[in-house]
């Protein structure tokens, strides 16, 4: 199946557009987190993805955790909204630019098994301990604020 952003690619080229996502902080029952290790650039990073035709926002987001990583999120909450354009424009190894509007989720609710083997997008995903949150790329680090802002004030993050 061809994807929302390949459609739009055949139309606008490389050119920057705004595009929903969802991302997401899984965690264990020992607090540790959900890891990917990404096929195109090695980066590691969280779950995440972008909405497709027809799909919500929460149906997003679990397809994309058990696309990556297995596991099926049984209970997600929002802890944000990310829409700042210097955190959330990437640029793609191909060239291509694309400016997220993403909201944040979190989830300590699964089944099922992780895997760690590869697939198209990425090598392997792992549990680890919180440090290892140090390593993630510039635009998936305001998830950390927004959980930390979730949990003091009880409500979302805007950014």
């Amino acid at each position: 199946m061809e994807s929302y952003i390949t459609k739009l690619r055949e139309k606008i080229g490389r050119d920057k557009f705004i595009h929903p996502a969802a991302r997401i902080i899984v965690e264990n029952d020992e607090g540790e987190v959900l890891f990917i290790e990404r096929a195109d650039n090695g980066n590691i990073g969280l779950p995440a993805g972008a909405l497709e035709e027809n799909e919500t926002i929460e149906a997003c987001i679990i397809r994309e955790v058990k696309e990556e990583t297995g596991i099926e999120i049984t209970a997600l909450e929002v802890i944000g909204i990310s829409t700042d354009p210097r955190v959330e424009t990437v640029r793609y190894p191909n060239g291509d630019e694309i400016q997220y509007f993403t909201i944040e989720f979190y989830s300590n609710s699964w089944k099922g098994n992780l895997h760690a083997h590869a697939t198209a997008e990425v090598k392997k995903a792992a549990f680890r301990d919180r440090n290892f949150l140090k390593g993630l790329p510039g635009n998936e680090q305001s998830i950390l604020e927004s959980l930390e802002y979730y949990r003091r004030e009880g409500r979302i993050k805007l950014g």
